[in-house]
């Protein structure tokens, strides 16, 4: 369902992203794909998506697999809104909002969601510092496999989530569940 036709059919042709009534998706600014789900931010700050969804990569509170996209919710249910920025990792999604923090949901298994845990989440959780305080001034994003790094207005770099590769770039393999300094 990673192309959000309402089908799971192969496509050698693209073929429309529609919601569920079959309408075209509009107003999209910017989209993202993970291995298996993709992602899309709309212009007025809300986040749709759509695919395979076993740790909850789409945000939606569920791990339900989805044929068309579904609207990214916080945990009460309510829209996400106010994010300017989205990336797609294996099968995790990470969210940037206008004020500067970080949100992320989906599998979670190296920590890539920087909340401190390795706990799956189908809904986002705030990227935090490693003592619990949300990680802010990011105004940029990325994921990997199975991290993710965040650029601050700083200049900084973060990063969080698997290091076997040495991939978090803080001179370690030790994997991190909230971001660290390159």
């Amino acid at each position: 369902g990673q192309l959000g036709d309402g089908t799971t059919t192969q496509r050698h042709n693209p073929v429309q992203v529609t919601d569920n009534s079959g309408n075209p998706l509009s107003g999209v600014v910017e989209i993202n794909a993970g291995y298996s789900h993709s992602v899309f931010l709309k212009a007025d700050g809300t986040v749709w998506a759509t695919g395979y969804n076993p740790g909850g990569q789409l945000g939606d509170g569920t791990t339900t697999q989805r044929h068309n996209p579904v609207q990214v919710t916080d945990d009460s249910g309510n829209p996400l809104s106010g994010v300017v920025g989205i990336t797609a990792g294996y099968a995790h999604s990470v969210f940037l909002k206008a004020d500067g923090s970080v949100w992320a949901t989906g599998y979670n298994p190296g920590g890539q969601l920087g909340d401190g845990t390795t706990t799956n989440r189908s809904n986002p959780v705030q990227v935090t510092d490693d003592s619990g305080n949300p990680l802010s001034g990011v105004v940029g994003i990325t994921a990997g496999y199975y991290h993710s790094v965040f650029l601050k207005a700083d200049g900084t770099v973060w990063a969080t989530g698997s290091n076997y590769y040495g991939q978090l770039g803080d001179g370690t393999t030790t994997q991190r569940h909230n971001p660290v300094q390159v």
